[in-house]
């Protein structure tokens, strides 16, 4: 049996299993929730490059005028496209709507169920007593007292 530790998901707020064998400092869950913010604080750290007066929105500028230049000089067209279709076009009768086939998002995660006495990540059982802290944790430095 392994020594788990038990914390809340910082995105989702899910209750979380890890063995020692698989923490390395996680704060998130095994559901994808650490990915989802990663692009959200990539997002906003270029929301705020771009915000920048100075350096990011000169080069936002220009990035979008390369851009722009790279749209003009594509019109040229070598092969035909798709056929559109049109919405009066019918559809057989055991055909599905499309929005029932879109994935639901990771945050709606009532289907998910996890075993607190197992790791959510690799599924190694777990101790009855499991820590709300790291191993090791904070070492507070002793300070020498001068006379």
């Amino acid at each position: 049996m392994e020594s788990c530790r038990i914390y809340n998901c910082a995105r989702c707020h899910i209750q979380v299993v890890i063995c020692s064998h698989c923490d390395h400092g996680n704060v998130y869950c095994s559901g994808g929730c650490a990915e989802i913010s990663r692009r959200e604080s990539v997002r906003k750290a270029g929301a705020r490059y771009q915000g920048n007066k100075k350096k990011g929105a000169k080069k936002h500028a220009a990035r979008m005028e390369r851009y722009r230049e790279r749209l003009r000089n594509s019109k040229k067209v070598t092969h035909q496209g798709s056929a559109s279709l049109s919405q009066d076009d019918l559809l057989s009768a055991n055909s599905e709507p499309l929005s029932e086939t879109v994935n639901p998002t990771p945050s709606a995660r009532t289907s998910i169920t996890f075993s607190a006495d197992r790791c959510h990540f690799c599924g190694k059982r777990c101790t009855k007593c499991l820590r709300n802290r790291f191993l090791g944790g904070r070492r507070v430095p002793t300070v020498n007292k001068r006379k």
